[in-house]
């Protein structure tokens, strides 16, 4: 019996090989181009999701709270956040249930609280501030005495306040010096620049209306 043994040409055998070659190629970047996209497509999906909460959650603010959101360090750490009266508190709250975290003044008053409030490292930027009470030891009054290093901060925070103000409770009544906002929630608020040569300041002030 004869076997017969056929000898494929070099040249063949090389082209098999270059096309396999060429092959394997075009697989690897067909599935590079392929994860590329993919990558690409859940990154888009990501950030769309993520822009879409952030302006669902921007529309569900009131445009106080937008305003509060981009205000300066110094007017939110007076204010503390845009919710209840202010500093998160409500009228008729008994004094003992405030919750202040910053440290109490040295002198207190005799119907309610001091505590100040450092604006920076030094002590030229404080806020002086006053929770007044009734006398069943319910909270009527808030007193700031803010004080700054120069009367370009005073005016800047004023410009601030009553922007924040016109915005959160309307147009603005002139007494002498003192602008004031009668809010819904029968709260009297009154802001005025209480400067002096030496001692540039401004006094802001939240009362119970009635």
């Amino acid at each position: 019996m004869k076997f017969f043994i056929f000898e494929m040409p070099y040249q063949l055998i090389l082209s098999c090989n270059m096309h396999l070659r060429i092959t394997s190629i075009f697989n690897f970047k067909q599935l590079a181009f392929g994860l590329c996209c993919l990558f690409l497509f859940v990154g888009c999906n990501q950030k769309n999701q993520k822009n879409e909460g952030e302006n669902a959650a921007n529309t569900a603010l009131t445009p106080s709270q937008l305003y509060w959101n981009s205000a300066s360090t110094t007017l939110q750490k007076i204010t503390l956040s845009d919710t209840a009266i202010v500093r998160n508190i409500h009228w008729n709250q008994s004094l003992e249930s405030i919750k202040e975290t910053i440290e109490l003044s040295e002198t207190q008053p005799a119907n309610g609280r001091s505590y100040s409030l450092y604006l920076d490292d030094s002590d030229l930027n404080f806020v002086d501030i006053v929770y007044q009470t009734n006398a069943q030891n319910q909270l009527i009054k808030i007193d700031f005495d803010i004080y700054v290093e120069d009367r370009t901060e005073v005016a800047t925070l004023m410009d601030e306040f009553e922007k924040y103000f016109q915005i959160k409770y309307g147009s603005k009544t002139l007494n002498g010096g003192k602008s004031s906002w009668l809010a819904k929630n029968n709260t009297r608020i009154q802001l005025e620049d209480v400067s002096t040569s030496k001692d540039p300041g401004i006094k802001l002030m939240y009362s119970l209306a009635n």
